[in-house]
Order: C-alpha cells, then structure tokens, then sequence
C-alpha cells in the first residue's frame, strides 16, 4: 500500500490549512449545499442561529463545557426524570432551565426554530451548516446516554455504535432517497481485535427528489478513547484508515492507509466521478454522512 493521502480531503483540527482544504472539497463535492468549519469557544459564548440554514456541531474536545437549555428543549439521551419530561415521541424535552455537561462526541444544534446555543467552559467542533427541512433535529444529543446497536462498520458486539444524529424515516419505494435529511451521524469504536472485523465497503451517490443525484461524503473525525473508558490498543490511541481507490473495478488490491490520532479528519467522496471506499481499524470516531445515511452500502470484494 501507498501513503500518498492528497487524493482525499485529509485534515486535523489544530492544523488550519488542512481544514482549509477539507472546507473546500465539501462545497466542491456538495455544490454548495453544505459549508463545514473547526471552531473553538472559550467562555460564555452565544452561537446564534443563520437564516433558513440549521448547524451542526460535533464536539471533538472539551474542558468544563456546558450548554445552558431551555424549557421544552429536545435532548436526544436526556435520561435524568427529575429535569426530563418523556413522551410517547421518544424525544425527551427540557422541564426547566439548567445547564447540561458537553463531552466529546456530543452533537449540537442550532436553527431558526431551535434558537441560539448557549455555551460554557472550552471546546472545539467540527460544524457542518446546510439548508433546514424537515429533519427533526433536537436541540443537543447526549452521546454517553445513548445505546449501543452493533452493525455497519462495525458488526461485533460492544462496538458503541451510537447515533447522535440519526436518519430519518424515508416511505417505502419513495423515488426520493434523500427526503428530509442532511447530515446523519454516529459514534464507532472500529477495532480490528473483535470479530468480525470492520467491514471494507463503499457508497454510491443517492438520487433526490425530481431524480437529482447528490454526492455523498463520509467523515471520520476521531475521538479520544480515554473520554468513555474504551478499551485502549496497544496503549496508543493511534489507528488508521484504508482508502480504497477504485473499489468497483480493483476491488482490495488498490488502497493506502491514512494515520488517525484524536482530532484527525478524513473525507470519504463517493461521487459520479470518483468513488472512494474505506475500512476504519483502530479508530473510535464520529462518521458524520452527508446527505445521510441513505446512499447504498456496498461491501469491496477481493478482485478476480
């Protein structure tokens, strides 16, 4: 295998010109649907909502962190009965005012209709800003609350595979494959001592409304194990993507391993002209897709 990496966006978030290059490739890839930043905040800060436009944060880092709710706030993993109200919607609301913990791996929202985020202490995310539809984003989604579901890249038990920002229910035989969502995200710990092993696959692009064809990304941003107790790997949190070039026509042979460290990124494009596959091993990371989690999953076989 190769080490060359310049073929796919490639990044980390104390490194801005990388970031640079991964802002470009989205509203390349995305045709300018979708806009993605680093950010960082200190202090009391106050994340105002962008016109017709929801933003999601996916906390990478943070120290003392907090985000101030409001009454009748969605929180996604909110558990406590004394400051959650649960309804039959499954989606647990805010009873009062009061401040909630920020972890790595937490998600944030912001739009017009959920107002402003209110942040405490210090933290760095990876924000994502794309149209607002339907999508029944909550407010904050609490990823050391959630459960664990097994499956996709990694199908082996206690694989924390937890969705802060899960797809939204398409109709059966829709020709609209998008619908609703966006942005899709959930947590992995891919590790290559379970078994099975992660999986080697691909996505192709996915077809809209009206038979548009929209292109697909796939985005590992690595997390720090020591944050949820995961089990380490050879006492370094240290790991590393397979990039599968031409997944289609060289099947496994054509591929290069990218290093991944806590704060690393990397970009998976499947587009009409470029269709990238990929295999995570030793990565505990958000897989953050866009427009979802709704274009085909396709394991990479061994070519003939």
């Amino acid at each position: 295998m190769s080490t060359r990496t310049f073929e796919i966006p490639v990044g980390h978030v104390d490194d801005p010109d990388s970031i640079a290059r991964i802002s470009k490739a989205y509203i390349d890839l995305h045709e300018g649907r979708v806009e993605v930043a680093v950010r960082r905040w200190s202090g009391p800060t106050r994340l105002n909502p962008i016109g017709h436009r929801t933003t999601y944060r996916f906390v990478v880092s943070s120290e003392g962190a907090t985000v101030s709710l409001q009454s009748g706030d969605q929180v996604r993993g909110g558990q406590s009965k004394d400051r959650y109200d649960f309804t039959d919607d499954g989606h647990p609301r805010a009873k009062s005012n009061f401040k909630e913990m920020v972890w790595p791996g937490d998600a944030l929202m912001s739009s017009e209709e959920l107002g402003p985020l209110l942040l405490d202490g210090t933290g760095v995310y990876f924000e994502i800003v794309t149209e607002t539809t339907s999508y029944p984003a909550p407010k904050v989604s609490l990823l050391r609350n959630l459960s664990d579901h097994p499956g996709g890249c990694a199908p082996y038990d206690d694989a924390f595979r937890r969705e802060t920002v899960p797809p939204a229910h398409l109709e059966p035989g829709s020709p609209n494959k998008v619908g609703a969502n966006r942005v899709n995200e959930h947590t992995l710990d891919m590790r290559i001592d379970r078994h099975p092993p992660p999986t080697q696959h691909h996505h192709g692009s996915v077809v809209g409304a009206d038979g548009c064809v929209w292109n697909h990304t796939e985005t590992a941003v690595v997390l720090p194990r020591s944050v949820y107790g995961r089990p380490p790997l050879n006492d370094s949190e240290e790991g590393h993507a397979v990039i599968f070039r031409d997944p289609l026509e060289k099947g496994t042979e054509d591929a290069f391993r990218v290093p991944l460290r806590p704060g690393s990124i990397v970009v998976t494009p499947s587009t009409t002209q470029r269709l990238y596959g990929h295999c995570f091993e030793n990565a505990f990371a958000m897989l953050i897709a866009v427009p979802g989690f709704v274009a085909p999953y396709e394991m990479i076989q061994q070519a003939s």
